[in-house]
This record gives C-alpha cells, sequence and structure tokens, in this order.
C-alpha cells in the first residue's frame, strides 16, 4: 500500500481551502493505518480535511510535534469531533510557552491539555510509522529557539525540548516528517543516524524553521540534505519563502512548496 501524506492545514492552501499560519498533516502509512501530526492553530485543519475527504476523528492517533499553539490549537476542536484515539507526545509538551519578540505573545498549548501518552526518546506508533524526541543539541550547530521563554518575563529560557520527528517508512525508502524542526536539520538526522545508523533519506517533509535564519544556516541545511541523499524535499509553514527560494535554486532533487490540499504519496 502507498504512503500518503495530506496537508490539512499549513501557511498556504490550494483554491477552496483555507490557511493559517500552523501545520497539519493526515499521515496514511504503510499498512493502511490514518494518523495526525498536528492540528493548526484551529479547527481549520477540520474543514479542510471534509472537503478533501478525510475524517480526523477516524485517525487511529495524534502525534504532536512540539506544544506550540500553532501545532495544537485544533485539539479541543478534534476532541469534540469525536476522536477517541492515542494522543502522544513529549512530556513537556504541556507546559506554557511564550514569544518575546515586538511584544511577549502566549504561543503556549490549550490549557491543559488532553491526556497523553508521553514519548520521551522514540516510539513504534505503527507498522512504518516511529515518532522520535528529546534530540540531542550540538553546540555549535544552529536550533530556532531565540525569544522563546517558559514565563512572560523571560527569565527562564525555553529550548522546546519536545521538538519532535516521524520516521515512515516507504517502499521509496526513508521519509522524515517534521513539524518546525526546533532542534535545527543537522541535530535532527545526526540524531537519527545515531539511533538507527540511518544516513540516507528518500524525503523531507514539513516545517524547517529558517524564515529567520540566516543564508549560512540555508546553506547548511542544503549540504547536510544533500549529504543524506534525500531526492525529494517539500516544505512549508515556518521554513521561509526566501529560505524555500534558495533551496529550490540550490539543490539538485525535486522540491516542492507545502499548503493546505497538497498530497504526496510514495511507492
Amino acid at each position: 500500500m502507498r504512503t500518503r501524506l495530506t496537508f490539512l492545514c499549513d501557511n498556504e492552501a490550494a483554491p477552496g481551502l483555507g490557511s493559517e499560519w500552523g501545520l497539519s498533516v493526515a499521515v496514511k502509512t504503510i499498512d493502511g493505518s490514518l494518523w495526525l501530526w498536528d492540528t493548526g492553530q484551529s479547527d481549520l485543519f477540520l474543514r479542510n480535511a471534509q472537503a478533501l475527504g478525510v475524517d480526523p476523528a477516524l485517525a487511529t492517533g495524534l502525534a504532536l510535534s512540539h506544544g506550540h499553539y500553532d501545532h495544537t490549537g485544533g485539539l479541543r476542536a478534534l476532541l469534540a469531533a469525536g476522536f477517541k484515539g492515542r494522543i502522544l507526545a513529549h512530556p513537556e509538551a504541556g507546559r506554557p510557552r511564550y514569544n518575546h519578540g515586538k511584544s511577549v505573545r502566549d504561543i503556549g498549548p490549550p490549557a491543559p491539555l488532553p491526556d497523553f501518552e508521553a514519548v520521551a526518546d522514540t516510539r513504534e506508533l505503527s507498522p512504518g510509522l516511529r515518532m522520535f524526541t528529546n534530540i540531542p543539541r550540538r553546540p555549535d550547530l544552529f536550533q530556532a529557539v531565540r525569544g522563546f521563554s517558559y514565563d512572560p518575563e523571560g527569565k527562564l529560557p525555553d529550548p522546546v525540548p519536545d521538538d519532535a520527528f516521524l520516521l515512515l517508512e516507504t517502499r521509496s525508502g526513508p521519509v522524515l516528517l517534521l513539524g518546525c524542526c526546533h532542534s535545527g536539520l543537522e541535530n535532527s538526522l545526526l540524531h537519527l543516524r545515531d539511533m538507527l545508523g540511518l544516513d540516507r533519506l528518500h524525503a523531507v517533509v514539513g516545517g524547517l524553521h529558517l524564515f529567520n535564519a540566516d543564508s549560512a544556516e540555508w546553506e547548511r541545511v542544503a549540504a547536510t540534505l544533500e549529504d543524506f541523499g534525500v531526492r525529494r524535499l517539500a516544505v512549508g509553514h515556518c521554513t521561509g519563502s526566501k529560505a524555500a527560494d534558495y533551496l529550490e535554486e540550490r539543490l539538485d532533487c525535486e522540491v516542492l512548496r507545502t499548503r493546505a490540499g497538497l498530497r504526496i504519496e510514495f511507492d
């Protein structure tokens, strides 16, 4: 059976669908199971899903990439729609979070988060689908955590320890599905190599959080993708249009821009 990713929510959308700053993906695994990856920031992903012929309430489970509002904000709407599946996240996913930019913003999840299964390292969710958390951060490598804290005063820095990714087994090869990649792509792929000995990927999909990174980091990401032999790249959400443009021009592989309504299939 083909593995399929259907984008239910992203910053951009196909005609007839809605968009918001957020991410939600329906994952059809190699054994036919339906999983959800994040819920966007509102019930928008449910409305888009209906238009796309996907019923999130029937999903086996929901995996959360981290606890920010733009990935967890649709949780209450999902539960109200009748979802009874498993919810999995890092133990720190339910903490309050704040962003210190021009002003202080609450960027945390719904309070309180529904009961969830804590994934503190890695866990197989279903055949062909594995979740990874607790991604080590090398001090010399990029991570997207600037301006985040656990308190409004900014005294307790938030390194986003709950950042997670999914690994899908497909007949085409391994596929990495990211949320925001706050750990940084280099850290994430090095962790994958350390855990599984995996040093080749067929595809990388999701947000790379490069919209506020410099061009030197864009180049390091491009080099890392080349090192892992990535043949398909699909980026959106927090990647940033300029970074996506750079990667599309720089890389000798298929590069897609994600948006609500996009379906990606792997043999």
